[in-house]
C-alpha cells in the first residue's frame, strides 16, 4: 500500500524565484514497490518562449532537469524503488522564468504511478509582486523614494510598479516589483541609498502602513515638528498646544527671537522627534 504526501501545493512569487517541494512516499506493504514518479506542466504565460526549469533529486542523489515552455511540454520521471514499510523523499525545485510577468501561472500535476493505482495532485506557482527593502539616510526617505521611481522611469523598467515611504518608518523605503533582483542595480547611484535588505515580504507584512494614523492623532504636546506647508515651509518647531476638534496645532518656532505661538494645520506638521519620556 502507498500513500504519498507533499508539502506544499500552492505557491505565490516573485519572478526568477524558486517553489521547492517536497513529496513523500511511503509503502505501508509487505513487499518492495517500484514507483514512477512523473511531472506534466501547463502554463499560462503571456510569452510562450520563456522557460521555466524542473530539477528533481530524489533517493539515487543524480539531479534530473527539465526546461519547459507554454508550447513545449515535455513530462519528466523519476524512478525508485520503495523498501516495506519505508518511505522515501523526492525533492522537486521549479524556477520561474526572470523575464515573466505578474498574473503569469505555472501548473504542475505530480503523478505517482505504483502497483495500485495512481497518485496525482496539482502544484500551482502564481507569479505575483513582492516588497523589498531599501535602507536609506535618516531623513531622505521621500527623497530616494522620489528617485528610485525617476529612475525606474527613465529606464523604463516597468518591473516597478510602486515605491512607498511610510510616515512612522525612519530609514527604509518599500519596493513593490516583480522582479527583486532588480532593486540592487535600480538604486545604484542614488545618493542616500544604502543597500537592499536580504528577503522579500508580501503585501500583507506592510499593510498596516498603508492606512496611516491623521496626523493629529500621532502628535503630542512637547513634541518635535517640521512645517512642510505655508510662509514657515522647513522651519522646526515645538508643540504647544493640540485642538483635535479643529484638526489644529499651535507651536512656537526654534528660529524665532521671541517665541509667538503659531497655529497650523495638523497636516502642515511632519513630526520630527517625540517629547523626551514618551
Amino acid at each position: 500500500m502507498i500513500e504519498v504526501t507533499i508539502n506544499q501545493e500552492d505557491f505565490r512569487i516573485p519572478a526568477g524565484r524558486i517553489a521547492e517541494i517536497v513529496v513523500v512516499i511511503s509503502n505501508k506493504g509487505e513487499k518492495k514497490e517500484e514507483v514512477t514518479f512523473r511531472i506534466l506542466s501547463s502554463l499560462e504565460m503571456r510569452d510562450a518562449s520563456l522557460e521555466w526549469s524542473i530539477s528533481i533529486t530524489g533517493v539515487k542523489k543524480e539531479e534530473q532537469k527539465l526546461l519547459v515552455t507554454k508550447e513545449e511540454n515535455t513530462q519528466l520521471e523519476y524512478k525508485i524503488d520503495v523498501p516495506a514499510h519505508r518511505r522515501k523523499e523526492i525533492y522537486v525545485t521549479i524556477t520561474s522564468p526572470r523575464a515573466s510577468e505578474i498574473g503569469d501561472v505555472g501548473h504542475f500535476k505530480f503523478e505517482v504511478i505504483h502497483s495500485e493505482g495512481l497518485w496525482a495532485k496539482e502544484v500551482k506557482i502564481r507569479i505575483e509582486s513582492a516588497i523589498v527593502a531599501v535602507k536609506t539616510t535618516i531623513g531622505q526617505e521621500i527623497k530616494v523614494a522620489r528617485d528610485i521611481g525617476l529612475k525606474s522611469k527613465i529606464h523604463g523598467w516597468k518591473e516597478i510598479y510602486a515605491v512607498l515611504a511610510p510616515y512612522n518608518l525612519k530609514g527604509y523605503v518599500f519596493v513593490e516589483t516583480s522582479r527583486p533582483d532588480k532593486v540592487l542595480s535600480l538604486i545604484r547611484g542614488i545618493k542616500d541609498a544604502k543597500g537592499v535588505v536580504r528577503g522579500e515580504m508580501h503585501i500583507e507584512e506592510i499593510k498596516h502602513y498603508l492606512t496611516p494614523t491623521p496626523t493629529i492623532h500621532r502628535i503630542s504636546v512637547g513634541d518635535i515638528v517640521e512645517l512642510v506647508e505655508g510662509p514657515f515651509k522647513g522651519e522646526h518647531a515645538k508643540v504647544i498646544q493640540i485642538d483635535e476638534t479643529k484638526d489644529e496645532i499651535t507651536v512656537e518656532l526654534f528660529a524665532a527671537m521671541v517665541p509667538i505661538p503659531i497655529t497650523v494645520k495638523a497636516e502642515a506638521v511632519r513630526l520630527l522627534e517625540k517629547e523626551e519620556g514618551e
